[in-house]
């Protein structure tokens, strides 16, 4: 056996012992929750969490434990977490419904327009990278049939407006890539997990305020606008209120 071999048996080795290992302590923080130990099994949960073991059922059981640990908002955070993975997103969905029918204060919400749901497609489905990829090749395909027509290899003329179409939609998804993702650097959404949180005008204790944000309410964390102020972050309620916050009690997804 060569080095190169004997070094990937090795890693290969330690992942699956990692692997193993990792399941081991899942099963041991499922057993801690069914035989209603929920505080240390919420404790084993977060260290694997910690070492990078996250998956939907890790999510889902972590917030089933923290309905029984009576954190409601704490218990929707995990549950959309849990809503990002495929194989959990159906389970999540349906204990987001109950958790959310348990809050004993709701928030208005405003609908995202059409744009916004746009941007939000992009970043969660497509992502930004990938219309960037297809507006650059629509743009190279324009530029370089346009370079064969000044080679007379094809009839400029009949081939122009073609040329210029692909150009203009392909540097028009390119720009839209770079908005998506300049969205997606600067906005965080996020839920609050503390049973209460005044949203004031400015990063001051003693500003006018604006709103009171409750226990699972969404919020929409202004990263950038936040860098302004130090213990502050700079957010916006679904009911469209925007506002400056303390960043204890919420939970970034």
């Amino acid at each position: 056996m060569n080095i190169r071999s004997l070094i990937v048996s090795i890693l290969i080795l330690i992942l699956s012992q990692n692997a193993w290992a990792q399941q081991g302590s899942f099963d041991k923080a499922n057993t801690l929750l069914q035989n209603g130990s929920p505080m240390e099994a919420m404790s084993a949960y977060r260290n694997i969490e910690n070492n990078g073991s996250v998956s939907g059922a890790l999510y889902l059981n972590m917030g089933i434990t923290a309905m029984q640990l009576d954190s409601l908002g704490l218990s929707k955070f995990y549950f959309l977490k849990a809503k990002e993975y495929s194989t959990t997103q159906q389970q999540a969905a349906e204990a987001l419904k109950y958790v959310n029918s348990q809050f004993s204060r709701q928030s208005a919400i405003l609908p995202k327009l059409p744009w916004d749901r746009a941007i939000d497609w992009i970043n969660n489905e497509l992502s930004a990278f990938g219309l960037f990829l297809i507006g650059f090749l629509l743009t190279l395909s324009g530029l370089s049939l346009l370079y064969l027509g000044w080679l007379d290899k094809i009839p400029l003329s009949k081939t122009f407006s073609t040329q210029l179409t692909l150009i203009i939609i392909g540097s028009s998804l390119a720009l839209l890539a770079f908005y998506a993702d300049y969205v997606n650097q600067r906005y965080d959404e996020a839920v609050l997990i503390a049973s209460s949180q005044r949203v004031l005008e400015s990063p001051e204790e003693n500003s006018a305020l604006v709103s009171i944000a409750y226990e699972g309410y969404d919020l929409t964390v202004d990263q950038w606008e936040s860098e302004q102020a130090e213990e502050w972050v700079y957010v916006r309620l679904s009911n469209g209120q925007f506002g400056w916050t303390k960043p204890t009690g919420i939970k970034t997804l």
